[in-house]
């Protein structure tokens, strides 16, 4: 995913298509214009043209202009909204956020995590895997408690008792209900945002560890 920050450039972008599409409708119309003057004039006086075929290219250029016309009005909203959406999105600049992230952050031989399950759920197991996907640590008994985020507190040591390197971890959840059946459990993560993106219409945040997740993601912030 390519992600540009904010700038008053990107919002300012979409108007070169309709600037394009605005010369290539003048060049039409000379073409036109040039065309009808020379059949008018080596017309056969016996047999003139039927001057309804022009009126109807003439209006069917008119409704050209018109299309165009509006698909630059759409230009310009967008690039307003786009910059409306990008200076709401800066306000969140420096702030710590809850989002939606199965990624752990290992620093300093301590990582956090949270999640949540819903009512029902029996146990809760949380299995961490390093960047290529190996099991560094499984850990059993967390909270079935459905009220709230629960956290999980990792050492940053492995199975094996081992401490492992800091860096980017994933943590996926095993949640059971009453009957050994599965049931859905959401994982979370809270950093600071240190970056605001922009890009196809839609704000990205980049957090601590160097994590981008879309606004949508955001579940708190404080």
């Amino acid at each position: 995913m390519g992600l540009a920050p904010v700038s008053s450039s990107t919002a300012s972008q979409g108007g070169s298509g309709s600037t394009s599409s605005l010369s290539q409708l003048g060049e039409d119309y000379t073409r036109f214009l040039t065309l009808l003057t020379a059949q008018i004039q080596y017309q056969d006086p016996l047999e003139p043209i039927d001057s309804t075929q022009f009126v109807s290219q003439l209006a069917q250029l008119s409704q050209v202009e018109q299309a165009v016309n509006t698909n630059s009005n759409l230009e310009n909203l967008g690039g307003q909204l786009g910059a409306i959406l990008s200076a709401s999105g800066a306000a969140m600049l420096g702030r710590d956020v809850t989002v939606s992230s199965n990624e752990i952050h290992l620093k300093d031989g301590a990582g956090t995590a949270y999640y949540n399950t819903p009512e029902g759920t029996e146990s809760v197991v949380a299995e961490i895997r390093d960047p290529d996907g190996n099991l560094v640590r499984s850990i059993q008994g967390l909270s079935t408690d459905s009220t709230e985020l629960q956290e999980v507190n990792w050492d940053g040591l492995n199975d094996s008792g081992s401490p492992v390197l800091d860096g980017r971890y994933t943590m996926s959840l095993t949640a059971l209900d009453a009957d050994g059946a599965p049931v859905t459990a959401f994982t979370y993560r809270k950093a600071m945002v240190q970056e605001v993106l922009f890009t196809d219409g839609q704000n990205y945040f980049k957090l601590e560890g160097d994590e981008t997740v879309p606004a949508e993601a955001v579940l708190a912030a404080s």
